[in-house]
């Protein structure tokens, strides 16, 4: 009843939170909730967010993106009780951030107020390498604590120094004991050889770049970009299938992995079967060049994926399945039903595209953004608190914390300043 009452009185789906929750459903290998757990554990965090707020009744609440359903809980409460959300959010320009109240970053509802600079395609190309996100998003990846010596380290501090007690009063730990932890993290690893074994065999490292075709980059599974912001688009497959019969019937679908995917122990081998079993579907290794399936491809169709930005760079359209900030360009379609798709992909394949739009919204990001590379702080954090950058279930000492404020002193003090600009 109380749930009830509470999701009428702010306009929040409870359910579609909760069934997107990564430790609820479908990517939780140590403990099943039952639908009354959830309902419980949604019943304290509605009541403790709410109390929080009538008591403090703050002007502003600062926050990252929201990975989990509890912070996108809190987030859209503050929103509905009109306490104004200052969130962090990456532009897709590496090394840049931005601050603003929701993700589609504060931008006007469009470009036509902004003045371009003027510069071409090759231009633009040539200014996209300075920043280019997907080499600060492989760097992301490849500092995660993936050095062996890093690994040894966290497993030992695990298993003699962690006391494990949070497995009886945190939900996020339940189901997680020390020898269950062992032998979920040597079957992951066992797993992960074995379908990137697959990978090798069965996924293409040859394209024939000479065909007319659509390209769909795949998203990381588990990730709050589908499940917050695509949250009834998770299942990737399917949207696959959706793609491929609204094909022109002289077009093929070209799906590609996505490297990151790595960090989820890759998909499962059934799930490389059925894309596989797809008709007109050619399922291309995560080593190829994104890039060169940007540059020749008729189309680009993505959830919500970078490579829709990427699109523009090589006069491209796109379509996406998510709202996402640089649909401000009119090449950046965003879909509103399924049923439109094959008339959408037949129209956007004809479209001519300038560099102009392209080009104000850069220099509009340029305007709005500052210089900070988030994805490069949550790696400094993870190595200077985290045992190997890896365990986060550590205990931190004020020292330790006092310690990592003073060396990141001016990092702060510049982030400050951004939240004072955008509160005045």
């Amino acid at each position: 009843e109380y749930l009830s009452s509470f999701e009428k009185k702010y306009d929040i789906d409870l359910w579609k939170l909760a069934i997107n929750e990564r430790l609820f459903y479908r990517f939780n290998r140590f403990y099943k909730f039952k639908t009354n757990e959830i309902l419980s554990i949604l019943e304290q965090e509605c009541k403790l967010f709410e109390k929080i707020l009538d008591d403090v009744k703050p002007d502003y609440f600062l926050t990252y993106d929201p990975p989990l359903h509890h912070s996108k809980l809190l987030y859209d409460l503050c929103r509905k009780k009109g306490i104004k959300v200052l969130g962090m959010y990456i532009p897709r320009v590496g090394g840049r951030c931005v601050i603003a109240t929701d993700g589609s970053m504060d931008l006007p509802e469009n470009l036509n107020g902004i003045t371009s600079k003027n510069r071409t395609f090759e231009e633009l190309r040539t200014y996209r390498e300075s920043f280019n996100y997907t080499k600060n998003v492989n760097n992301y990846i490849s500092g995660r604590g993936n050095k062996t010596s890093n690994k040894i380290k966290a497993l030992f501090d695990y298993i003699l120094k962690s006391d494990s007690n949070n497995t009886k009063t945190h939900y996020s730990y339940f189901g997680r004991s020390k020898s269950k932890v062992i032998i979920d993290t040597v079957n992951f690893l066992i797993k992960r050889k074995i379908r990137y074994s697959f990978i090798e065999k069965n996924l293409q490292k040859q394209v024939d770049l000479n065909k007319k075709f659509i390209y769909f980059p795949l998203s990381v599974d588990e990730e709050f970009n589908l499940l917050h912001y695509a949250p009834f688009y998770t299942n990737q497959i399917e949207v696959i299938r959706h793609v491929a019969k609204s094909l022109p019937i002289d077009y093929t679908l070209y799906v590609k992995e996505h490297p990151a995917e790595i960090i989820r122990g890759w998909r499962t081998i059934s799930d490389y079967k059925e894309i596989l079993d797809i008709p007109n579907t050619h399922l291309i290794h995560p080593s190829y060049s994104s890039e060169k399936l940007c540059k020749n491809c008729s189309l680009i169709f993505t959830i919500r994926g970078t490579p829709a930005f990427d699109a523009t760079f090589y006069q491209k359209s796109s379509i996406t399945l998510g709202d996402v900030p640089y649909s401000l360009i009119p090449s950046i379609h965003r879909l509103n039903s399924i049923e439109e798709l094959p008339k959408l992909i037949k129209s956007s394949i004809k479209e001519h595209i300038t560099s102009e739009y392209l080009d104000k919204y850069l220099s509009l990001i340029e305007q709005n953004s500052f210089d900070f590379d988030m994805l490069e702080f949550e790696n400094q954090r993870d190595r200077f608190f985290y045992s190997g950058g890896i365990l986060s279930d550590v205990s931190i000492t004020p020292d330790k914390m006092e310690d990592f404020l003073k060396n990141n002193d001016q990092t702060f003090k510049l982030l400050a300043d951004e939240y004072m600009k955008k509160m005045s």
